[in-house]
């Protein structure tokens, strides 16, 4: 008898909300805040944690939709719109991941 991978888990799919998936849900949120341009290191591993999130285009639709500030969906938002200097340390290639993982929409 085997069952689902859900209630193994005692996950409740109707209940299940994207920020669920989300793999900050739970982390140290100045990383996507504060602490974001304040240091190289950080910005770039916040920017691979978003990049191998599975609602990543969730994320950042959310904080386009709602006009946040912070990290959203691998992208600096400043009231819901792209931050050009908290995003100045993302390579072209950084950028070419980030549109091809939320559908190849250009957003800097």
């Amino acid at each position: 008898m085997s069952s689902g991978l859900s209630e193994l888990l005692g996950i409740d799919i109707d209940e299940l909300e994207w920020t669920d998936l989300a793999l900050c849900a739970g982390g140290d949120v100045n990383q996507h805040y504060d602490d974001y341009e304040a240091d190289d290191n950080i910005a770039r591993i916040t920017d691979e944690k978003c990049l191998s999130c599975p609602v990543m285009a969730q994320c950042l639709q959310e904080g386009i939709h709602n006009s946040e500030w912070g990290v959203w969906g691998g992208i600096y938002l400043t009231s819901g719109k792209v931050d050009k200097n908290r995003n100045s340390h993302k390579t072209k290639e950084t950028w070419k991941r980030i549109e091809e993982k939320i559908g190849g929409k250009p957003v800097h």
